[in-house]
Order: C-alpha cells, then structure tokens, then sequence
C-alpha cells in the first residue's frame, strides 16, 4: 500500500499521464513519485535513469509534465512533495561508488538479457528495479510500489524468462541475487538443500493454508 505522501504524488502524477489506465504507466507512476532523481540525492533514494532518460520517458508517457522541464529538475518537488535529498538515509556511503555500479549493471544485465522485447519498458524497469535492489526494505516498497503482486505482474510482463526461472518461489531480491552469485560461481550457504537451511523463511514467500495472507519477509 502506498504511504500518504506517495499517493499525492501518484494522484499527481497519473494526472499528467497520457494513458492513465495503462498498467505500465500506473505502475511507473508509482516509481516516479515514490523515487528521488536529484543528480546529488544519496544512492539509494535514485530513480535509476539519467536527466536524459528521465526527460524522455517523461515526454512520452507524461508530456504535460514535461514541458518546460529544468536540467536537473527535482520530479518531486515538481509534483509538491519533498525531496529525498535533502534527508540522505542513515549508512548512506557504506559502500564504494564504483561498487554499487558494478552490482546495478550486473542486475541491469540479467534483466535485460531475459527481456520480453526490446523497447523502452523493460530498460525503464530494469533500471529502476536493479537500483533498488541496493536497499534493505522489501523491493516493492523501495520501488513505491503497492504491493508484491504488483511487482511480480511488471516481471512477468517485461522479464517472463527471468520468472520462469523462479520456480520456487523465491523472493525477488534473493533470486535475482542468487542468480548472480550462481554465475560467478559464489555459493556461501552449506546446506545441501534450500529446503533444510535454516535461513528458508528469509528466501521463500510462505503461503499460509486457508485464505490466509501469504507472510512476506524483509528484504524483497
């Protein structure tokens, strides 16, 4: 579910949208206002793409937005909310720069590789999603997503590969992750199985018998 804040800027935001029924847009929408995309905003609060992408995705899906639009404009504060860079979170500089890059081109990649097409929707989600990757909430929050499913549904429509592969279930942080280590060869856990490892809750969404909500841990 989306915090108050997000919502204004949702509501905002889809307001300038040319197709504010297109699932796609409603769910970058969600991005966009959740996300900060100041060049000087701490790493983790950024959008993922540069002035240029950003203005270009702007003047196709939002173009009333986009007119007019400053270098190094603040989307936030052009939809009346505050800036996240002016509140840098806390362990913010813990990892190297050209650490962090490395790690988001690594995650654009396996993405990319799995794409659906090869037009703009799987790059703009690509980018945003593995710069979100390097934050510790759930990867639907630190997108600004509503929830889970909604996350799941822009993987299946871009990356259906990439899911097929999740057969298991597997958050999305730790299976793309996995994904990652599985290429290098870097395995760290010493269970012979996932099944018997202790840390099974952290990895795996449970489904609860019944109607029951499925309980989704931290981190993905």
């Amino acid at each position: 579910m989306l915090v108050r804040a997000d919502r204004v800027g949702f509501a905002r935001l889809i307001a300038y949208a040319r197709d504010p029924d297109n699932t796609d847009q409603r769910a970058l929408a969600c991005i966009l206002s959740h996300r900060c995309n100041c060049p000087d905003t701490p790493y983790r609060q950024a959008l993922g793409l540069d002035e240029a992408e950003l203005r270009a995705v702007l003047a196709e899906y939002f173009p009333v937005l986009a007119a007019d639009w400053p270098d190094g404009g603040c989307l936030r504060h052009r939809l009346g909310l505050a800036c996240h860079h002016e509140a840098p979170p806390p362990g913010h500089g813990r990892f190297s720069a050209s650490l962090l890059e490395q790690e988001e081109q690594d995650l654009c990649r396996l993405f990319l590789t799995h794409a659906a097409d090869s037009g703009i929707w799987p790059v703009v989600f690509a980018r945003s999603i593995a710069r979100a990757c390097m934050e510790p909430q759930h990867l639907w929050m630190s997108l600004g997503l509503e929830g889970r499913a909604q996350l799941s549904a822009i993987l299946v429509r871009h990356f259906p590969a990439l899911v097929a592969r999740n057969d298991h279930d597997m958050r999305w942080k730790k299976f793309f992750y996995k994904l990652l280590c599985d290429e290098e060869k870097v395995w760290t856990c010493k269970a012979s199985s996932c099944e018997i490892c202790p840390h099974h809750s952290e990895c795996y969404v449970t489904s609860p018998p019944g109607n029951a909500p499925a309980v989704v841990p931290p981190e993905g």
